[in-house]
Parts: C-alpha cells; sequence; structure tokens
C-alpha cells in the first residue's frame, strides 16, 4: 500500500515540477509604451487611470499627452486618443485611424448591447467601427432653485412640457432685472437651442438624420416651433431680447447667471457647477432634461477612444482603450448603461443629477457626423435664427428665406 501512496507522490511531484518548468520558460512580456491623446484634465482622473491600467499591466506604460487642441490634431505621431464623432470624417480622410470590428469581434468581454443606443453608431463608417464610446455630453435645462423659492414655485421636473416650461419662466421673471429663460443669442449654443424645439414639436431640417436628401427648414412645424421661441421674447417677455442681450455686453448670459438673474438655462451636462466656466457657480442650481412636446429630444455628442492605424502596438492599445471604457467621468454620462445606471457612478454626483441625466440620455439625438458637412444649410439656418431673435422678420419668412438660400 505504502508502495502505491508513494508512486502517487512521486507522479503529483512530477507534475508539480513539470508545471513550474513550463512557468520558467514562458517569456517575459518585453516592455511596451503606448501614448494617449487627451483634452486637459484638471481633475487628474486619466493619471489615476493609467496607473491602475498599468498595475493590471505592468509591462505596458501608457505615456499621456495633454492639449488645448483637438486631440485627433496629433494623432498621425501617437498610438491612440479620445474625441468626439465630428473628428471622425476629418480622420478617415487621412487614414489615421483603426478599424477595431476584429478587436471588438474577437473580445468576448466587449458587450455592444451595454452601450447605449446610438453612440456606437456615430463611430460607424462604411460599415466600420473606428472607436469605442467613452461618454456622452448632452443638452440641459438648469435652473436657480433661490428664485423658484422665492416665487413660491414648483421646481422643473423629469417629464416636463412646453406648457410647464412658460408656467415657471412666467413665474420667476422679473424685469428689469430678471428673467425666466436666458435665449442664447450669439453663441455656438444659439443654433442647437432653436433645433431642439423643432424636434420637439415633431419638425425636422433633414427628411433623415442619418442620410439627408433634402432639406426641410421651412416645415410648417418647425415655423411653430421658431413662433413659441420669438414669443418667449416679444410676446410672454420671459426672456431678453437680442437688444438687451447686447446692452449687457459680451458677458451675456454668463454674468446673468452668475448674479442670479436668470430663472433658467440651457447648458451641456459637463457645465453643471461651472465646470469648464471661469468659475464656479455660488448659486444654489438644479438640472432636468430639456422641456418636451410633441417628442423629447435633446443633442449629444458622444466622446470615442481611438487606435492611430500607424501603432506599433496595436493589441496594447486595444487593451488600454477597452480599460478605459470601462471608467467613468465626473464629467460624461457613460456610453456603458451598466456604468451610468450604477451606485457607482451615482456617488459621482447629487442623486437628482444623475437622475436627470439617465432621464435624458434616453432622449438624446447622437448627431450623425455626415451632417457636419451641410455647412451651408446649417449656416442658413443659423441666420434664420438669429432674425428670428432679432424680431425683424417672422419665423415663417426667415425660415422661407433659409429653404431658399441653403435648401437642396
Amino acid at each position: 500500500m505504502w508502495m502505491k501512496r508513494l508512486g502517487v507522490w512521486c507522479a503529483l511531484l512530477g507534475m508539480v515540477l513539470l508545471i513550474a518548468g513550463c512557468e520558467k520558460v514562458l517569456p517575459t512580456p518585453e516592455p511596451v509604451i503606448i501614448t494617449f491623446v487627451h483634452p486637459q484634465d484638471r481633475t487628474g482622473q486619466y493619471q489615476t487611470w493609467a496607473e491602475q491600467f498599468h498595475a493590471q499591466y505592468p509591462h505596458i506604460t501608457v505615456e499621456l499627452v495633454p492639449t488645448e487642441n483637438s486631440p485627433s490634431a496629433q494623432a498621425k505621431e501617437k498610438d491612440t486618443f479620445i474625441t468626439s464623432q465630428f473628428e471622425l470624417a476629418s480622420l478617415l480622410q487621412q487614414g489615421v485611424v483603426m478599424n477595431l470590428a476584429s478587436f471588438i469581434e474577437q473580445d468576448e468581454s466587449i458587450r455592444l448591447d451595454d452601450f447605449y443606443p446610438g453612440t456606437l453608431d456615430v463611430f460607424v463608417s462604411e460599415g466600420k467601427r473606428w472607436a469605442l464610446p467613452f461618454g456622452v455630453d448632452m443638452m440641459m435645462m438648469y435652473y436657480n432653485k433661490d428664485l423658484f423659492n422665492q416665487a413660491g414655485a414648483d421646481y422643473p421636473q423629469i417629464g416636463w412640457t412646453w406648457g410647464d416650461f412658460l408656467e415657471s419662466a412666467l413665474a420667476v421673471t422679473n424685469p428689469p432685472n430678471g428673467y425666466g429663460y436666458a435665449v442664447r443669442h450669439d453663441d455656438a449654443y444659439a443654433l442647437y437651442e432653436g433645433l431642439m424645439l423643432m424636434y420637439q414639436h415633431g419638425g425636422k431640417i433633414f427628411d433623415s438624420m442619418q442620410n439627408p436628401m433634402h432639406s426641410t427648414l421651412n416645415d410648417p412645424l418647425n415655423i411653430e416651433a421658431m413662433e413659441f421661441y420669438a414669443s418667449l421674447m416679444y410676446q410672454h417677455e420671459v426672456a431678453p431680447t437680442a437688444e438687451e442681450a447686447e446692452r449687457q455686453g459680451q458677458a451675456y448670459p454668463w454674468r446673468g447667471i452668475y448674479e442670479g438673474r436668470f430663472g433658467m438655462w440651457m447648458g451641456m451636462y459637463s457645465e453643471r457647477g461651472g465646470q469648464n466656466w471661469p468659475r464656479p457657480w455660488q448659486i444654489n442650481w438644479g438640472v432636468v432634461p430639456m422641456p418636451r412636446d410633441e417628442n423629447a429630444a435633446t443633442l449629444g455628442t458622444v466622446s470615442g477612444l481611438f487606435i492611430t492605424a500607424h501603432t506599433t502596438h496595436p493589441d496594447e492599445c486595444w487593451l488600454w482603450i477597452k480599460f478605459l471604457s470601462q471608467q467613468m467621468s465626473a464629467g460624461l454620462v457613460p456610453a456603458r448603461q451598466s456604468l451610468a445606471t450604477s451606485t457607482a457612478y451615482a456617488q459621482l454626483a447629487e442623486a437628482d443629477v444623475v437622475e436627470a441625466a439617465q432621464a435624458a440620455m434616453q432622449e438624446t439625438m447622437m448627431v450623425n457626423p455626415a451632417l457636419v458637412g451641410f455647412d451651408e444649410a446649417l449656416g442658413a439656418l443659423g441666420e434664420a435664427l438669429k432674425a428670428i431673435r432679432k424680431g425683424e422678420v417672422t419665423p415663417a419668412e426667415a425660415l422661407d428665406a433659409a429653404q431658399e438660400k441653403g435648401g437642396f
């Protein structure tokens, strides 16, 4: 019996030695350095993620390259970068990004159905996937809680309507020093504001947002939406006119927001609390999704993680961008639904802020980057909105002129 046991122990010992021997002959991965270009980061989150990634993959070091310009500008020189869907067309023309389809297909840990609908599609072109979505930023409606408290008015709520919005604006308007809503007049948001109103009312500026064949700038529903828009300034007087905004100077509407003179204003989710502003908001603020009419609609941008076509370390780059796609930034809503609805994400911001963001994600239109090429139509629309804000012409006249000038 003891001989049999000795034979078993010898066999086990031999297996252990064999396994140990095999482990010794496995090659140690060669050290690899990959570069990653990203916007300037005051929070230090990218540094933290790079350190966590290095701890998980000790042979890979991520060299961070912060920039104040578009990260895609350095794409030809680096390995990986993050940028919005609006850079995709230019990147493809330059041939500087790698198709990720094979990585996605071969990596069983990637579940495409975990990403919010639309966040993947904006990075698809020619049937190929060019980026992993990271985070989403979208237009939200902010409000000054103190002004609502002083007026004895209820705060805006998730699911509110145009009627609720107008009622709230009327309640907190106190001219000439206070207004219910800060219409955007001459900044980049002025076009977005009009666009959202049109789509909320059931209108549209193109026959298709995915593959436009002709413009519909003077759609009757667009005209109705712009009549409501103009009424905020010239009928209900809950928002400053263009002339009044001009008197406030280039600081409009920011100074008024800082000083607590606007009940509501539109801004990106990433701006909450004054993030990316010259200084934080010193006001008691809240946030909800944009109000709805026939439809619920807001505009969103998606940040994507790219690998450059010339990198000599594609596998290591894939590990890095996949790792990043699993992280959460306080400034954005994660593109992965499992992260956006997680307890961990809820801890990054106040519960009501996270709830508003999650609701807005269900209403967000992820703008197709192909639409960026329709500059003439969008430029004509921008001119029409400016004329409407100035009260120079009726919305119908302005949009008819836009369709004639920039339509196709």
